[in-house]
């Protein structure tokens, strides 16, 4: 049971006519149409987020900012097709940096968007995608009976067959925090077939998953943010009974 007492959101996924070609620009159709969700501190402090600001910064020719960020923000957007979920996340981010590569790399120490689904509503069970500015990704199925993180099992061996993933960054990703210039933003667009999700159909509208989504930025202490705020301090994810309301149109 979700100890915080806090409402869980609900986020509308609209269907889409036509598949999207996954390349990392979040500029183009539909992307350009579809307003974002932004993620909030994982531990609910919350954060003022000035919108428009943050949209700027996003721009596709932004420059750098002048000014330090505090909390930096990220959009969320999520679409449909009849094949596939689509997922797109930009990141405000003055400093873009990552030293993994490949698979299944602890990139989750570094910088890295993070989506967790439970396609048939049940959270014990679930799939774990990421994918960090420098390419890398992880994928993983997880059994978590108890819902939480102490009794939980994660299967590296599982793989989201399909997963189409691009990233793109404006600015130089960097191999270390803090190692040149300022950046702007970096961006992750995904497409994952619903054949390749555990208990999962091609939704019909109105079909609810539960689902959260995430963003880890390590440097300079660490920033956690999260689409429904698990609450956790230290910083958890792998709270389960705070994914929120994944709703197809």
């Amino acid at each position: 049971m979700d100890p915080s007492g806090a409402p869980l959101p609900t986020l509308r996924c609209p269907r889409i006519a036509h598949n999207i070609r996954v390349d990392g620009d979040l500029h183009k159709a539909p992307w350009r149409s579809l307003a974002p969700v932004w993620l909030q501190p994982a531990d609910g402090r919350g954060a003022a987020i000035d919108v428009e600001r943050a949209l700027r910064q996003l721009k596709e020719d932004a420059r750098p900012p002048v000014d330090e960020i505090g909390f930096q923000p990220t959009a969320l957007r999520v679409c449909c097709d009849r094949e596939r979920l689509y997922v797109a996340f930009h990141c405000v981010d003055r400093d873009v940096w990552g030293s993994l590569r490949g698979r299944n790399q602890p990139i989750y120490t570094e910088e890295v968007v993070e989506a967790f689904l439970a396609p048939d509503g049940d959270v014990r069970r679930y799939v774990e995608l990421e994918a960090s500015p420098q390419g890398a990704w992880f994928e993983a199925r997880v059994e978590s009976p108890e819902r939480r993180r102490a009794t939980m099992r994660v299967d590296l061996d599982w793989s989201c067959a399909g997963w189409e993933r691009a990233v793109r960054v404006r600015g130089a990703a960097k191999r270390s925090p803090g190692s040149g210039p300022p950046d702007c933003w970096w961006s992750a667009e995904w497409a994952i077939p619903f054949a390749a999700l555990p208990g999962a159909m091609p939704p019909r509208p109105g079909a609810r998953w539960r689902a959260n989504f995430f963003r880890i930025d390590a440097a300079g202490g660490g920033q956690f943010s999260a689409w429904s705020p698990t609450f956790a301090v230290p910083a958890d994810f792998h709270v389960p009974d705070r994914f929120g309301i994944l709703e197809f149109a």
